[in-house]
C-alpha cells in the first residue's frame, strides 16, 4: 500500500479471475413430443388451399367446369371431395396449434397415402384436366409434393414421439380396437378396388362415377381406413382423438350432402340405402366413441406403452 501507485503493480501480482463458461441449453430430449416448427408452417400454408377447395366443391358443386381443375359430375362427387377438404383443413388447423406430436402423426401417414393414391390418379387421367386453369396448378402442386414432404415431415417429428401415456390419457379398450381394424380393413379393400378396377365399383355404385372419381374418391376412402388400422398397434385415445373428430366432421358433410343431392342417387335401392345406413352407423358408433373416451381417466404416472 503505503502511496504505492495501483497500477504499478507488476502483471503477475494481478490475479485475473475468468467467469465461468455456463454452456447454453440445448434441447437434447429427443422424446419431449414436440411439434416441430417446419411442420406447423407447412400446416399453416396448407389450410387455406384446403378450405378454398371446399367453397368451390362443396358451396358451388355445379361450377366444376368453371372453378376446378376438371368437370365433375353429379354434384355429389364434388360435395364428398370438398367436405373430405373442409375435414383435412380441420385437421391441419389441430396440427398448428396442437402441443404434442404423438396427437396428429397417424394422420400424416393417412393422408400421404391419400396424397399419393391422387397423384397416381391424376397421371392415369391427365388427358381429363382443365391444364390451364389455376385449380390444376394448385391441385398439381398439393399431390406431388406432399407424397414426398409428408413424410419427411413424419420422420422428423416421430423420433420426437415419448411412445408413453401422459397423465389423462386413456388406452383403447382392446374389442373396440378389433372392430375398427375390422372396418379399416374392409374399407381399405373397397378403397383398392374402387382405384384399381374403377369399372367394377362404378357400375354398382350409389350414383353415378368416371373412372377419374372414382379414383378420386378412393382416396378419400382411404385416408380413414388407414387410420382404422393403426389402431391395431397404437394403444393410446390421444392418439386418435383428433383424427376421430376429423372422420366424423367428414361424415356430417357427406350426410348433408346426401341431402343436397338426393335425387342424384340412382344406384339399386339395396346399394343405395345399404351406404345410407353405412354412413349412419358408422357416424353414431364414432361420435359414441368420441363421447365415451372424452370421460376423465383414472390418474396415473405416464408410462410406456406397448402395443
Amino acid at each position: 500500500m503505503g502511496g504505492r501507485d495501483w497500477t504499478g503493480r507488476r502483471a503477475r501480482d494481478i490475479i485475473l479471475v475468468r467467469r465461468p463458461t455456463v454452456a447454453r441449453p440445448r434441447r437434447t430430449d429427443l422424446t419431449d413430443d414436440r411439434v416441430l416448427k417446419a411442420t406447423r408452417v407447412v400446416s399453416v400454408a396448407i389450410v387455406p388451399v384446403l378450405a378454398a377447395a371446399f367453397v368451390l366443391l362443396y358451396v358451388f358443386p355445379t361450377r366444376t367446369r368453371q372453378l376446378w381443375a376438371w368437370e365433375m359430375h353429379p354434384t355429389m362427387t364434388a360435395m364428398v371431395m370438398g367436405g373430405g377438404y373442409l375435414s383435412g383443413a380441420y385437421f391441419f388447423c389441430r396440427v398448428a396449434t396442437v402441443d404434442q406430436w404423438h396427437r396428429v402423426g397417424l394422420g400424416f401417414v393417412a393422408i400421404t397415402a391419400f396424397a399419393t393414391m391422387l397423384a397416381i390418379a391424376t397421371l392415369l387421367h391427365w388427358d381429363r384436366f382443365n391444364h390451364g386453369h389455376v385449380s390444376f396448378w394448385a391441385w398439381s402442386l398439393l399431390y406431388f409434393s406432399t407424397p414426398v414432404l409428408l413424410p419427411w415431415l413424419w420422420a422428423r417429428n416421430r423420433r420426437h414421439d415419448p411412445r408413453r401415456l401422459e397423465p389423462g390419457d386413456r388406452i383403447v379398450p382392446t374389442p373396440v380396437r378389433v372392430a375398427v381394424v375390422a372396418v379399416g380393413a374392409v374399407q381399405l379393400t373397397v378403397a383398392a378396388v374402387m382405384f384399381f378396377r374403377p369399372s367394377a365399383i362404378a357400375s354398382h355404385a350409389p350414383w353415378m362415377l368416371t373412372p377419374l372419381t372414382c379414383r378420386s374418391l378412393s382416396a378419400f376412402a382411404a385416408f380413414p381406413s388407414v387410420v382404422y388400422l393403426a389402431f391395431a398397434f397404437e394403444r393410446r385415445w390421444s392418439s386418435f382423438q383428433i383424427l376421430v373428430e376429423v372422420a366424423i366432421a367428414g361424415m356430417v358433410l357427406i350426410g348433408v350432402a346426401a341431402i343436397r343431392a338426393r335425387a342424384e342417387f340412382d344406384g339399386s335401392d339395396v346399394v343405395v340405402w345399404g351406404w345410407r345406413i353405412g354412413l349412419a352407423v358408422a357416424l353414431v358408433l364414432f361420435t359414441a366413441l368420441r363421447i365415451a373416451m372424452a370421460r376423465p381417466a383414472p390418474a396415473r404416472r405416464a408410462r410406456r406403452v406397448p402395443a
